[in-house]
């Protein structure tokens, strides 16, 4: 059988100024194609896109007979969207000029739906006659289906590859770099070039102490099976240094071929929690042995002293042991406090109370606690405030406190109220150790202790607790110093509790 494009220049297609196809002679080979084609739809066209006839197949295929479409235009096979960009013209001028044409898109059936179809359309024409355009459909609407849903899954794939915050990356057994995600090149820059087919053991090489990933890697290739929780430091350009868990799990692609996902998870910031905390634990232990020791060596002593019946010793070792366990107690305290508030459960008992009455007795307690002090109190405090009572005398508590221990032999300690008719501010201001300028910031800091102070007993908890307790009444802390001439504590909070 010939093709259909030696059939163009041969073929003699009689059309007489009608539209209905018995008026239309084909030739016995054509015929037969035309009648008895399964999966190609044939339709004729006049040059100006008048159909002039469908076969059977393509009635099977979109519904439409030759009765109801015979003289209509062929934009009706069109959807709304094509017609608007002037598809039906556009394709029927390219074959009138050309003498062929090509287009894939959708196609309208007799019933509404949209199929996709590849179609060709051949200008025929024989001397004296008019032209006739073959136009020759295809349904590839599954297979169009199938690419459109690889393409969405590939697209679909990549977004989820960019979106994942680890560092992924896909190799061969090559150990070329089949694929990347952008934590990837931003982790290994590539200076502007492309990261498919580089060689991952070049990119990781100065970071691979001893070649531990590497080999890691080769084993996983030849014993077909991945790896778990190596760690490996990255050092990036300009930036601190990152720690990273990698594990590395088989692809399986075909026979004999297998490629290597590995997967690199930051744990910088768990590695530094996990110092951080054991830091914590080894300095709690180390405050809280203190005052054990001095217990147990009391307690040594009173067994000694009423041993040589020295009971008139006793009271002071008594007293000893006394002032030991209340500082355990305070420890545990604010190191109960400080975990509570840490991890957002601290409560807050809103009552109104006088502000004024409540610093004094504050005052009173540590003057009480510490008789060798004076502390001085300015300022008019007499009014009305919102807030957890007990709470705020906690703040002005550990502030007098805290301007007594870093007196650094100082006997005077000064307290001053400023108000307004919106906030009231303490200020509490000693002539002590003061603190070093770069130290200053990072006071309020939960286990904080500047430099000089670290021979000073306390767990560095208090200034944090002050912070903590006034941001939860909406106010805010800081701090004047200057080393070696004393320091000023602030807080502020609002009149009225929101």
């Amino acid at each position: 059988m010939r093709s259909l494009s030696e059939q163009k220049s041969i073929l003699p297609v009689y059309i007489q100024q009608t539209t209905m196809i018995n008026k239309i002679e084909l030739p016995g080979e054509l015929k037969n194609i035309f009648y008895n084609a399964n999966q190609n739809c044939i339709l004729f066209i006049d040059e100006r896109g008048l159909v002039l006839n469908v076969n059977p197949a393509f009635t099977v295929c979109f519904g439409y007979t030759t009765e109801d479409i015979a003289g209509k235009h062929i934009e009706i096979f069109f959807t709304p969207e094509d017609r608007d960009k002037g598809l039906p013209e556009r394709e029927l001028q390219t074959v009138l000029k050309s003498g062929q044409a090509s287009d894939n898109n959708y196609l309208v059936s007799k019933d509404g739906t949209q199929t996709w179809v590849s179609g060709e359309s051949i200008l025929m024409h024989s001397e004296g006659t008019r032209a006739v355009i073959i136009k020759i459909i295809q349904n590839i609407h599954a297979q169009k289906e199938s690419e459109l849903a690889i393409t969405h899954l590939h697209s679909f794939n990549e977004d989820i590859l960019a979106s994942i915050h680890d560092v992924v990356v896909v190799i061969n057994n090559n150990y070329q770099v089949v694929k990347a995600n952008k934590s990837f090149t931003h982790l290994f820059p590539t200076n502007g070039h492309s990261v498919e087919n580089a060689d991952l053991m070049q990119i990781i090489a100065r970071h691979d102490n001893d070649n531990r990933l590497r080999d890691h890697i080769t084993k996983a290739f030849i014993e077909n099976i991945g790896f778990h929780n190596q760690v490996m430091t990255i050092s990036e350009t300009g930036s601190e240094p990152k720690m990273f868990e990698v594990n590395g799990i088989m692809i399986s692609q075909a026979a004999n071929m297998n490629n290597l996902l590995i997967v690199f998870h930051d744990i910088t910031l768990y590695k530094q929690l996990e110092k951080e905390r054991e830091d914590i634990i080894g300095f709690v232990a180390h405050e809280i042995r203190n005052p054990l020791s001095n217990i147990g060596l009391c307690n040594e002593l009173l067994h000694l002293l009423i041993h040589e019946k020295k009971y008139h010793e006793i009271p002071d070792m008594l007293q000893r042991n006394s002032n030991n366990i209340n500082r355990l107690n305070k420890m545990i305290a604010e190191l109960y406090t400080a975990t509570k508030i840490s991890t957002g459960n601290i409560v807050l008992e809103i009552e109104r109370y006088n502000f004024g009455i409540m610093v004094q007795e504050a005052v009173d307690t540590i003057q009480l606690l510490q008789p060798d002090y004076h502390i001085h109190v300015a300022g008019d405090a007499d009014i009305e405030v919102e807030g957890d009572r007990y709470r705020m005398m906690e703040v002005v508590n550990n502030y007098l406190s805290n301007g007594i221990k870093y007196s650094n032999g100082g006997r005077e300690i000064f307290l001053r109220i400023e108000k307004t008719t919106e906030s009231v501010t303490v200020l509490v201001k000693d002539n002590g150790l003061g603190i070093p300028s770069l130290q200053l910031p990072f006071i309020f800091e939960r286990f904080f202790r500047a430099e000089k102070t670290k021979n000073l007993e306390g767990l560095g908890l208090g200034l944090y607790l002050c912070q903590r307790i006034i941001s939860a009444h909406k106010g805010r802390v800081w701090a004047e110093s200057e080393e070696g001439k004393g320091s000023i504590f602030f807080f502020t909070v609002p009149l009225r509790f929101i």
